[in-house]
């Protein structure tokens, strides 16, 4: 049975920033949803997530429909046409990042994160592709499930044992990415494929949530919403800039429903 994607987002600078470094960008009609928080300060970290969130897009939206298409990036055999398609997209705007920053030296170090959602053609499958550490999310079953793993010092250290989980909350260095676009001429996109489910709900969100909201709180929220997204993405940002609101706050969120008379 086919699906439809409704989606709704939703960017806020925050408290404690005085200009919102992140971006976001929703195009239902190519199946494209896409986050991404700059980093490098003020015109350097918009830039970046803008140019992001852009250059994803002209990919996949313009880039591989041109006749004589050919890859741009080395890819992977293990990869459908739209999983290559997505990581060559966000590869597509890492290299645009990286010359940029090498062109004028007031964005040297300028990087985005990036978190994109792809719906296969023809197909209930959703690609997804992240680098750095904002996060997908999957609500399913009363149940959140964070879908994508954090390119962050502190996961590393997590997952290699040289640090214990109850020091995470303290850990001086928690917000350090080792991995992010713009920051060299290549970059690894992390991609996964999954099958999409009745009433699924999807949260894209910036490190600006998740700093100061804690998934069990963002489960409850999606749970008393379900499928008002608005209201959900409004309540969250809300709850992030009670909590301190010390980063920009930036949330898509899908709803994936079932169209019954197709």
């Amino acid at each position: 049975m086919p699906f439809r994607i409704r989606a709704f987002g939703m960017s806020d600078v925050g408290r404690a920033r005085e200009q919102n470094e992140d971006n976001f960008m929703i195009l239902p009609e190519e199946g494209l949803y896409v986050v991404a928080d700059g980093m490098g300060g003020h015109a350097s970290g918009q830039l970046a997530s803008a140019l992001a969130v852009a250059r994803v897009s002209e990919f996949i939206c313009i880039e591989r429909e041109k006749p004589g298409f050919s890859w741009p990036f080395q890819v992977r055999k293990d990869r459908t046409w739209d999983g290559n398609s997505l990581a060559c997209s966000i590869q597509f705007a890492n290299e645009r990042i990286f010359v940029e920053a090498c062109k004028d030296p007031s964005h040297e170090g300028m990087g985005t994160t990036a978190v994109a959602v792809l719906k296969k053609r023809d197909e209930d499958t959703l690609v997804i592709g992240h680098v750095g550490d904002s996060r997908i999310y999957r609500y399913r079953n009363d149940g959140l499930y964070q879908m994508t793993e954090d390119h962050s010092l502190l996961n590393h250290l997590l997952n290699t044992g040289q640090i214990d989980p109850a020091e995470a909350d303290n850990f001086a260095r928690k917000n350090v990415i080792f991995r992010a676009l713009g920051l060299k001429d290549h970059v690894d996109v992390d991609i996964a494929e999954l099958a999409m489910h009745n009433e699924d709900i999807f949260l894209m969100c910036s490190d600006g949530l998740t700093d100061l909201v804690e998934d069990w709180v963002i489960a409850e929220v999606i749970s008393n919403c379900r499928s008002d997204l608005q209201t959900a993405v409004d309540t969250l940002i809300r709850m992030a800039n009670h909590n301190g609101g010390t980063d920009n706050i930036t949330i898509v969120m899908l709803y994936l429903e079932e169209i019954a008379d197709a």
